[in-house]
């Protein structure tokens, strides 16, 4: 019998998923703003994922009266060194967080993209305040394809890692991430592994459709269409039970223990002071609380995964650790090695 690695992302789990579903710390409504000018800063261009969660951060915070005003701005590029900048300067200085306040979106694409680059340490050089909202993944394959399980892309990945291809966003992109860690859940060397990176799901499910590629690697939203439509063919997700809508099981009952979101966060600036920090982490709580952002969350298909404080700070900790692992793993964090050897390069 193969002899498995298992493998979790989310170290702290036990106390992360006491946030799942919960309805935050906050009460949703009552007393009055917590913020005046609130800055939200998206580490993303326009229409971009944590653009999108800004945006309905200051439709939240505005419509429940909880700032006066928000005002989003997309600073991307730079590994997230335009949105740190743009961070620092928010608010203004020495301005408290109550009058006027800077917030960053953050994610695993930032964390990921701070690792690579080595420029700086995320949790460091912030103020880490809470873990809002995530997005599944679902690995599917083609409606014909000759692999009828997860058990036979497994199978395969043992026997050759580099045998099969598997698309997804960009190199460091949560799909890479995953497909990282699924490999070593499995027993294979990382590096081995043959991941085509696009620049949209799109275009990886393209690829997959001309035979470029072996399975695909996406968000469940992206996804779920081409799979109701029988285009696609879903082998697993990763949380931790199974999706409604999706025909398929969740890693965690594949001996694959990993269960694995895109998450998307808020940070507030290195300087902020303990009463700071507090009215930040309070503005969380009601905006979790909040009708109006569980109604937007769940028109954006996003689960809520709500952690706050020092319990978020502890987990991004872990997380920005365990991630720099399988980046490493990966052979993203060493210049020499980031084209894993096999196949790991830019495809058109």
């Amino acid at each position: 019998m193969h002899r498995r690695r298992f493998f979790r992302l989310t170290a702290g789990l036990a106390v992360a998923a006491a946030g799942y579903g919960a309805a935050g710390c906050g009460p949703a409504g009552g007393g009055g703003p917590v913020a005046g000018r609130l800055s939200i800063i998206a580490p993303a261009a326009h229409g971009q994922d944590a653009d999108l969660v800004a945006r309905a951060l200051a439709e939240t915070v505005t419509g429940d009266g909880l700032a006066l005003t928000a005002e989003v701005g997309n600073h991307p590029g730079g590994a997230g060194a335009a949105a740190l900048a743009a961070l620092a300067a928010a608010g203004g200085p020495g301005l408290p967080f109550a009058r006027g306040g800077g917030l960053l979106v953050a994610g695993m694409p930032l964390v990921a993209g701070a690792e690579i680059s080595g420029a700086v340490d995320l949790a460091g050089a912030t103020t880490p305040l809470a873990r809002l909202v995530g997005e599944r993944a679902v690995l599917a394959v083609s409606a014909g394809s000759r692999l009828r399980s997860f058990e036979d892309l497994a199978g395969g990945l043992r026997r050759d890692p580099a045998a099969l291809a598997v698309g997804g966003r960009a190199l460091g992109s949560p799909e890479h991430i995953l497909y990282g860690m699924i490999g070593k859940c499995l027993g294979v060397d990382a590096r081995l592994l043959d991941y085509a990176a696009y620049a949209t799901t799109a275009q990886s499910v393209e690829a997959l459709h001309a035979g470029r590629v072996a399975a695909v690697l996406g968000p469940v939203r992206s996804l779920a269409g081409e799979i109701a439509a029988g285009r696609l063919r879903p082998l697993a997700v990763s949380a931790r039970e199974r999706i409604d809508g999706i025909e398929a099981p969740a890693l965690m009952e594949l001996d694959v223990r990993l269960e694995y979101s895109d998450w998307r966060g808020v940070l507030g600036g290195a300087k902020m002071g303990a009463g700071d920090r507090e009215s930040a982490v309070a503005l969380c709580d009601r905006i979790d609380a909040s009708p109006r952002w569980r109604e937007l969350c769940a028109a954006h298909g996003w689960e809520r995964l709500y952690l706050s404080g020092d319990d978020f700070r502890h987990w991004l900790s872990t997380e920005t650790e365990r991630t720099r692992g399988v980046l490493y793993e990966l052979g993203l964090l060493r210049p020499s090695d980031t084209n894993c050897r096999a196949g790991c390069v830019i495809r058109p």
